[in-house]
C-alpha cells in the first residue's frame, strides 16, 4: 500500500486530517508532485529562494524589499485600506530586513519538530513581535501579515489568515484549546507542533514531493518545501476549498 493510500485509510478509520491533507496540497500545488502550477502561488516561491541567500539580501536590499513587497501585495497584505498601502513604499520593508539579517541563521535550521520545545517557542514569539514592529509601527492586527512575512522569508511558520485560522481553530477546539488561533504566542506554536507530530510522516512525504521553483530560470530549484509550508498549505486549503 503507498503512503497516500495509507494515508486515506487512516482517513476512513477517523482521522479527519490524514488523507485529507494529501487532497488538500495536491489540489493546490497543481498535482500529486513536483512544483506549484499557478501563477500567484510562485510569489511564496520567489521569495522564500530569494531570501535563502542572506549574502544577496544584505548586498541588494532594494531587491530584497520589492521580492518581499510583492510577495506580501500578491497575497492581500497591500489591500485598499491596509497601512501598508496606504502610509508606505518599499523602503518601509528596510527596517523588517534588519529584522530578517538578524534573526536568520536561527530561524533558517527550525522546523515543526521543534515547535514543541519551549525555546523554539520563545524565539518564535520574539521575531513575531520584532517584526511586527518594523511592519506595522502604528500598532493594528498584526497576526495575518507577520506570519505571513515568516513564512514567506524563511518558511518557518504557517500564515495565520483567515482561511488557515478557520482550520485550525476546529481542530483546537478539538483538543480544548479553541482560544490559540486569535492571538500568537507560545501555545499557538506548540500546537502546530503537535498537528506535525500527529501527520509528521504526511506531511514530511508531501514536503519532499515538492520543489520550489528559481526565479531566474524558471524552473525547479532542486529545494524541497518545507513542512511547515505543507501545514500552511493545508490550513489555508481546507477551508478555502470547502
Amino acid at each position: 500500500m503507498t503512503d497516500h493510500s495509507q494515508a486515506l485509510e487512516h482517513c476512513r478509520n477517523g482521522d479527519s486530517e490524514a488523507g485529507r491533507i494529501s487532497s488538500v496540497v495536491e489540489r493546490f500545488m497543481g498535482g500529486p508532485g513536483g512544483t506549484g502550477s499557478q501563477a500567484r502561488v510562485l510569489s511564496w516561491d520567489f521569495c522564500f529562494e530569494h531570501f535563502t541567500d542572506l549574502e544577496r539580501v544584505r548586498s541588494d536590499r532594494q531587491g530584497s524589499c520589492m521580492q518581499l513587497g510583492y510577495y506580501l501585495a500578491s497575497w492581500g497584505m497591500l489591500r485598499g485600506s491596509s497601512y501598508l498601502f496606504k502610509n508606505t513604499n518599499a523602503r518601509h520593508f528596510l527596517q523588517a530586513l534588519d529584522v530578517i539579517e538578524r534573526y536568520t541563521s536561527e530561524m533558517s535550521g527550525l522546523t515543526p519538530a521543534q515547535f514543541g520545545m519551549q525555546r523554539s517557542q520563545e524565539l518564535l514569539v520574539s521575531v513575531y513581535q520584532e517584526l511586527g514592529a518594523a511592519l506595522l509601527p502604528e500598532g493594528g492586527r498584526r497576526i495575518t501579515l507577520v506570519t505571513k512575512t515568516m513564512m514567506g522569508v524563511w518558511g518557518v511558520f504557517p500564515s495565520l489568515d483567515s482561511y488557515f485560522m478557520q482550520t485550525f481553530r476546529a481542530i483546537a477546539k478539538e483538543r480544548n484549546k479553541g482560544s490559540l488561533f486569535f492571538k500568537f504566542g507560545l501555545n499557538t506554536v506548540e500546537l502546530i507542533g503537535e498537528f506535525y507530530e500527529t501527520h509528521q510522516r504526511e506531511i514530511d512525504r508531501l514536503a519532499a514531493a515538492y520543489q520550489t521553483v528559481d526565479f531566474a530560470s524558471g524552473l525547479p530549484s532542486g529545494r524541497s518545501i518545507p513542512a511547515a509550508k505543507v501545514i500552511d498549505i493545508y490550513g489555508f486549503g481546507a477551508a478555502y476549498y470547502r
